[in-house]
């Protein structure tokens, strides 16, 4: 199959075909050796490095939207010279910290598996305006987003990262698509290797070293640390009451939040059930939106239970538009969730490559393993040992 991907991107100048570079500690056989790397600024046009070492067999490259089309001319050398099978996810930031100028690669001696891929095509059902060779066509529709995500299962851990709006950067809405060695793909017979995806589930193999468990951070400031605090009467995501109270009342007399007085501030709730908690957004009800209900809206996917006990939080003004300042550690898989942006600012600067560091960011937040992660700061990290 022809490497073509229709994304009528302007032309990009030849990228030379792989250059390798010397950098990888070899580890132990029997699981997938790898070598993870994150460049900020990578500059116009810059060659992508393949660890000549490693031999590898895969990639995954998360890019910001100004660097697909680099990446894109990269991965197609990889995958037709190389004979790789290739990886690539348009994503809106890279880690460390929000960065929204970079590339973040994950080289494996060993192949992914792809499951559950959805074609572009079957979300985006507008069809694109054609040029009368004097107008210019932009976007099909103004602003317009999909709900397009990757999940990644990194041994006993799975991501769903939302992916970025690239229609500036691709004509698409989402740039997320995979390319498979002509003997592999003969194996696998995947009938969307080589298309533009809405959604796709990429398997890696077992790591070596593994990683370890994940350990997350947020912004949260707690509400009701302490307070015993159980669902009495509740549908779907509509919780009626608490301990046989009003639901909103728990956030309407409380006092940190009624002191900062703020529609700007955030409510969340960790839902605890089971041995097992789960964290969603307070979207309205009590607090800043009014005495006009008693009933506290939770995320719509919340499906609450009476008996469920929980515990309120609120993201400040403050913190919530705050950048991220984590300091920067190698050896660990990171995923963030953005703070939001008043106004959009790139980063600029020299290129600066970190080695064993791979991620990405997302202005919608993620889920790992079923939890949310979508308040602004929030940050999982799975480290590992060289």
């Amino acid at each position: 199959m022809v490497a073509c991907i229709n994304f009528h991107h302007p032309k990009i100048p030849h990228i030379s075909p792989m250059v390798f570079l010397r950098r990888f500690s070899t580890f132990r056989p029997l699981a997938a050796k790898f070598l993870a790397r994150t460049t900020v600024s990578p500059g116009l046009n810059a060659q992508v490095l393949a660890p000549a070492d490693l031999k590898p067999k895969s990639v995954v490259f998360l890019s910001t939207p100004q660097n697909i089309p680099t990446v894109i001319e990269n991965a197609i050398n990889f995958y037709q010279i190389g004979n790789m099978q290739v990886l690539v996810a348009g994503v809106d930031s890279v880690v460390p910290n929000g960065n929204r100028n970079g590339i973040s690669e994950l080289w494996l001696d060993d192949y992914i598996t792809f499951e559950d891929s959805v074609l572009l095509s079957a979300k985006d059902t507008v069809k694109p305006k054609q040029s009368d060779g004097i107008n210019v066509v932009g976007a099909k529709t103004n602003w317009k987003n999909v709900d397009a995500a990757l999940k990644l299962q990194l041994g006993s851990n799975c991501l769903e990262m939302s992916l970025a709006n690239t229609i500036f950067s691709t004509n698409q809405l989402a740039t997320l698509f995979y390319f498979q060695p002509p003997a592999l793909q003969k194996q696998t017979g995947d009938p969307n290797m080589g298309e533009v995806l809405s959604n796709l589930t990429a398997i890696l193999p077992p790591l070596e070293p593994s990683l370890e468990t994940a350990v997350s951070s947020d912004r949260w400031t707690p509400l009701t640390e302490g307070e015993e605090l159980v669902v009495t009467n509740c549908t779907g995501n509509l919780v009626r009451s608490i301990n046989n109270g009003p639901a909103a009342k728990i956030l309407e007399n409380n006092s940190k939040l009624m002191g900062i007085a703020s529609k700007e501030t955030k409510v969340y709730v960790k839902v605890f059930r089971d041995n097992e908690s789960k964290k969603y957004e307070v979207i309205a009800g009590g607090g800043g939106w009014g005495v006009k209900a008693d009933l506290l809206a939770i995320s719509p996917e919340a499906k609450m239970q009476v008996g469920d006990r929980l515990e309120f939080f609120m993201v400040t003004p403050e913190v919530r538009y705050a950048d991220m300042s984590n300091t920067v550690v190698s050896n660990q898989f990171m995923f963030e969730s953005l703070p939001e942006m008043s106004s959009y600012e790139m980063t600029l600067g020299s290129p600066q490559t970190i080695e064993h560091l791979f991620g990405c960011g997302s202005e919608s937040g993620f889920v790992m393993d079923g939890v949310n992660h979508k308040s602004p700061g929030e940050v999982v990290r799975l480290a590992y040992q060289s």
